[in-house]
């Protein structure tokens, strides 16, 4: 008995004079971040992510000395059945972490950045994309701010619900059809502490994938114009086949056309209103986008067909340039600097005649049915069927109906059949043979304008 309570009493000091066990370490809250890449064929990318520690009223530290580590999860859209482990990069002095990686061909990869097991930090994986486009496949660059997103840095600090922030309308549709053809690029203003928020809402939006680029707006705190000058400059340098602009801001468009693209400001009404330049397009809605991109890229083979040695195709093809109208000089301002000499020169070509095409209509004067006729007859003796078509009620028909050719015309009667119609009819002698005579019936618009109307006498 006596032994039994010495051998408790030794045990029991034994564990008094234990040192105590190692403490388990803490488990910290990190945040992980990571930026979308945009690369060329067979040239290496930087990967990048960024590790922060959770803090109080969204001020969150940086995190230094952490291994993150970074894995292919799928290739243009389909997902690998099993990570491929692509490298490790260590968190600096600023939490940011980089990998230098070579994609295996052009397409679109997705990445994912993962805290190592182990680590005393607990994140969710940080997904990021790259873009590597081909390149003979032109790039977009989308201002989502306004044209797609409703979201603003305001929304997103007050933590806004995603389902609350509108989409703008018919932005999914035109960019689903855009991607197909195209590599989009998305820039915003929203700062990159917003990446998994804004991230979210894409795909709750279901807006096709494609790099987001973000503000860094609380490090390099610069105006609007002045950050999307830096940012379409080095993204024009990076990628040559940066071809088009889409924005909501004036001030977006002159900054494609700047930097020699094609510009179109979304909700921007044009010429007419005096608010764009000439050489950016205007459109009301995302339909009227579309067209104009579709009309971009039909345009540049049209002027390279004009640079053309065949004559025959230079002429057909200035001639369909023609009757783009004003909108015409946004679809061909970008080829004026080519590299090629040949191709520069017709579209300067192409732009100095639609200037000139724009100068003449406005010259013409259709607010009387006498008035309209004149300036019919004038626009058969300039002969662009491009001025005399937008003299019809039906532009179509306008460019069907025969153009006559003739240097002098007399009136040989004229007919009033009901208020708002007016018969001409016009007797025109050409330099050689017989004088024709020709029926002409204008009708009075809505807008009070006369135009000609073509009927069967």
């Amino acid at each position: 008995m006596s032994s039994r309570i010495a051998f408790t009493g030794a045990a029991l000091l034994a564990l008094l004079l234990a040192p105590p066990p190692a403490a388990r370490a803490e488990t910290k809250q990190g945040e992980l971040r990571a930026t979308d890449v945009l690369g060329r064929p067979g040239r290496s990318v930087k990967l990048r992510a960024k590790l922060q520690r959770k803090g109080f009223m969204g001020i969150n530290p940086d995190v230094k000395g952490e291994p993150l580590d970074f894995y292919l999860v799928g290739e243009d859209g389909r997902a690998l059945e099993e990570g491929r482990f692509l490298g490790t990069g260590e968190t600096s002095n600023d939490g940011d972490a980089e990998l230098e990686w070579t994609p295996p061909a052009a397409g679109q990869f997705d990445v994912e950045v993962r805290v190592r097991r182990g680590s005393s930090y607990v994140a969710l994986p940080a997904p990021l994309l790259v873009a590597v486009p081909a390149p003979d496949r032109a790039v977009i660059l989308v201002q989502v701010d306004g044209t797609v997103s409703q979201a603003t840095n305001l929304t997103m600090f007050r933590g806004k619900a995603n389902d609350q922030i509108p989409v703008v309308d018919g932005a999914f549709l035109a960019l689903r059809t855009l991607s197909q053809h195209y590599q989009l690029v998305y820039l915003t203003g929203l700062d990159e502490t917003f990446t998994s928020k804004f991230r979210d809402w894409l795909t709750l939006r279901q807006v096709p994938r494609a790099p987001v680029v973000f503000w860094d707006l609380f490090s390099r705190s610069l105006s609007h114009a002045t950050y999307m000058e830096q940012l379409v400059t080095r993204l024009k340098r990076e990628l040559p086949q940066v071809s088009v602009g889409i924005g909501a801001q004036p001030g977006d468009g002159g900054l494609f056309v700047a930097q020699g693209m094609a510009a179109v400001v979304l909700g921007g009404s044009g010429g007419a209103s005096g608010e764009l330049p000439d050489e950016v397009l205007g459109a009301r809605r995302w339909e009227e986008a579309l067209v104009h991109v579709a009309l971009i890229h039909r345009a540049g083979a049209l002027v390279r067909e004009v640079a053309s040695r065949d004559r025959a195709r230079s002429e057909a093809a200035r001639a369909e340039l023609s009757l783009l109208g004003r909108p015409g000089l946004g679809y061909v301002h970008r080829f004026r600097s080519d590299a090629d000499p040949n191709v520069a020169t017709a579209a300067t070509l192409v732009a100095g005649g639609l200037r000139a095409n724009e100068a003449f209509f406005r010259a013409l004067d259709t607010r009387g049915a006498n008035q309209a006729l004149t300036s019919l007859l004038a626009a058969w003796r300039h002969g662009e069927r491009a001025v005399v078509a937008r003299l019809y009620v039906d532009r179509k028909l306008g460019l069907s109906d025969p153009i006559p050719s003739f240097r002098h015309c007399e009136l040989v009667s004229r007919n009033e059949p009901e208020p708002g119609k007016v018969v001409f009819k016009v007797r025109l002698r050409p330099d050689e043979g017989d004088p024709a005579e020709r029926e002409v019936l204008l009708v009075r618009g809505e807008d009070g304008a006369w135009r000609v109307d073509v009927k069967d006498f």
